[in-house]
């Protein structure tokens, strides 16, 4: 009977360390929807971890069971807009016995009518190298 007590109480305790899970918060304050790739990095290049979708002023949580490298892909659109596409930088997920990372990211795009003189009208490369 004792043996069974102390299985039991060995699996308890060790059951918590072995379900660890790193977090990653996403926030997205702005008015477009989000559309996010959350892709691992590999020695071949990367591969996808999970596809999520954000509304407006939402919030997810992408949870991970083991560490490694990722990065992630964002595309932000909004009817009426230009769709905005970037590529984050890497981070690292921790996960092990003695902790876990949680991290948040907050996307923000404030959307105006206004033109900004230092903003003014997207144009090509070659546009902005000719003199006229």
């Amino acid at each position: 009977m004792l043996h069974k007590i102390l299985l039991f109480a060995t699996l308890l305790f060790s059951v918590p360390a072995l379900a660890q899970r790193a977090e990653l918060r996403l926030v997205n304050t702005s008015e477009r929807t989000l559309a996010i790739k959350v892709i691992q990095q590999t020695d071949t290049g990367g591969v996808l971890h999970a596809s999520l979708t954000i509304p407006p002023l939402g919030r997810t949580t992408e949870y991970f069971s083991q560490t490694g490298h990722f990065f992630l892909k964002t595309k932000a659109e909004l009817q009426g807009r230009e769709t905005v596409y970037t590529k984050g930088n890497p981070f690292k997920v921790y996960v092990g016995s003695d902790g876990y990372s949680v991290l948040t990211v907050t996307y923000s795009i404030t959307e105006s009518n206004t033109a900004s003189p230092l903003e003014g009208q997207r144009i090509s490369k070659s546009e902005f190298d000719r003199d006229d």
